[in-house]
């Protein structure tokens, strides 16, 4: 079980490198975007992924609270878009999301003994 876990962890975190890349890559393609020449739709997506490239970095360290950052930051990509599916890439966010909640439950789970659950759990 815990080879399972660490072989899952590493590809999440492998395909997260492949995305924080390639998103990096577009961004020095493209440039630094100018705030006051978007809209407001436009700076709430750049905000989303501003929050889930945040996640992929902080899943490396503290993986619970990366992985709630790559949700969320997702979900609210989705309702500003109107639109939960879209395309292949943005939905790779949600998926290792949820893939790095897994192998932190996973665990975190296996670790908990007796039933004595701490708030230090989360941090791990």
């Amino acid at each position: 079980m815990k080879l399972t876990i660490t072989i899952l962890r590493w590809i999440a975190r492998f395909l997260g490198i492949f995305l924080f890349l390639f998103f990096i890559w577009f961004a020095i393609q493209i440039g630094s975007p100018d705030l006051n020449m978007m809209s407001e739709q436009e700076i709430k997506l750049f905000s989303a992924n501003v929050i889930m490239l945040m996640g992929l970095i902080a899943v490396w360290k503290f993986e619970f609270i990366g992985s709630l950052l790559l949700i969320s930051g997702y979900l609210y990509f989705a309702i500003t878009n109107y639109s939960f599916w879209n395309g292949p890439v943005f939905p790779t966010f949600l998926f290792l999301g949820l893939l790095h909640l897994l192998c932190w439950s996973l665990s975190s789970f296996t670790k908990v003994k007796n039933n004595k659950i701490s708030l230090l759990i989360f941090l791990n």
